[in-house]
């Protein structure tokens, strides 16, 4: 598959905007409280191989490793980022105002 080189600077671009949004992640992360900061983690998990994904899109050549790879190590993080929503959206569920539960 041949990409345009227009196309490869554009997704070098992405990239670096992912990169530059995983290293927000990750301040993010150092700065939250020890109960907050795994979610923070996943966020920046999840940042790191979607640039690793979209940079090697823009790499010349044939390899179709490093896109599987990525992809591969990128389901658990969003498996477990929807677990912990899904967690926290049932947490905060207010009770009914009728008291029948």
């Amino acid at each position: 598959m041949d990409i345009p080189v227009v196309a490869r600077w554009a997704l070098l671009a992405l990239a670096l905007l992912s990169f530059l949004g995983a290293l927000r992640a990750l301040h993010l992360a150092r700065r939250a409280a020890p109960g907050h900061r795994s979610g923070r983690l996943l966020d920046a998990a999840d940042h790191t191989l979607g640039t690793v994904l979209i940079a090697s899109f823009a790499l010349p050549g044939e390899h179709v490793e490093i896109p599987l790879v990525a992809l591969a190590l990128m389901a658990p993080v969003l498996v477990w980022k929807g677990v912990r929503e899904t967690r926290s959206r049932r947490k905060a569920k207010p009770a009914p105002a009728d008291g029948t539960a």
